[in-house]
């Protein structure tokens, strides 16, 4: 598997506003313009797209750079061109869930925040980002820019036949109601598309309780259960399309 994605800067911020796993036939690496040209057209997306996984938020590194340093502290120069990045943390999961189910397709991962920091869910960042969903759908301005940080929620249609939420279970309505709200949009708006939604949960809380905390666990994220959700990963794509899969 190979990953690929476009970072941009702002305000001295870094941001991944795309981002492609390639599952490889055998004996098969491609380059960024291959990528690319998959997704070139509408009809390229629809033939080559197999799903959409729909993170937190990305940490990722372009290959060949150091993960354990700030990216505009490094002599990054790509900014806005598709790039290969590190398949690590996160993407592991997926690159061994995923393996076979698909091979010689592309899925397509997108972010609640695109933003490019490993410990997002801070209580200043999060009141920053619920104040700037509260104000997405006016004429105010944002903090962050709206089209590189945020997904356009209401107008969102997933890639491929499937939604995999593995957003985590962080999305407290009652303290941060707008982030709630833009998340269950983009949930809500999946179904109502026909995709095939799929997530694991905790087994305790119910599939039930699940959806309506909108609680869809990420190993990265929940370190307590980290091996649990990982295997539930695996076992939700032994079937195709996946399936809502619980952990204990």
């Amino acid at each position: 598997m190979q990953y690929f994605g476009v970072i941009e800067t702002k305000y001295e911020e870094v941001f991944l506003t795309q981002s492609y796993m390639y599952f490889n036939e055998e004996n098969e690496e491609i380059t960024a313009k291959d990528l690319k040209d998959k997704i070139k057209t509408t009809k390229d997306r629809k033939k080559n797209i197999i799903g959409t996984v729909f993170l937190y938020n990305p940490v990722v590194t372009p290959l060949g750079f150091d993960s354990n340093k700030y990216l505009l502290e490094q002599d990054f120069d790509e900014f806005d061109k598709m790039i290969e990045l590190k398949a690590e943390t996160y993407i592991t999961v997926f690159k061994q869930a995923m393996r076979q189910s698909c091979k010689g397709k592309i899925v397509e991962i997108k972010n609640l925040f695109n933003l490019i920091e490993s410990h997002i869910d801070t209580a200043n960042l999060l009141t920053k980002f619920n104040e700037d969903l509260e104000k997405y759908n006016s004429a105010q301005n944002t903090e962050f820019d709206r089209d590189i940080m945020y997904v356009d929620a209401a107008n969102f249609i997933p890639s491929g036949k499937f939604v995999f939420f593995c957003w985590g279970d962080k999305i407290k309505e009652k303290e941060f109601p707008y982030i709630n709200e833009y998340a269950r949009t983009i949930y809500e708006n999946s179904l109502k598309l026909g995709k095939k939604v799929a997530y694991v949960y905790k087994k305790e809380k119910s599939e039930a309780g699940a959806i309506e905390y909108l609680q869809f666990s990420n190993p990265v994220q929940n370190h307590k259960y980290k091996n649990s959700i990982s295997n539930a990963i695996k076992k939700a794509f032994e079937e195709f399309p996946p399936t809502p899969t619980p952990y204990e």
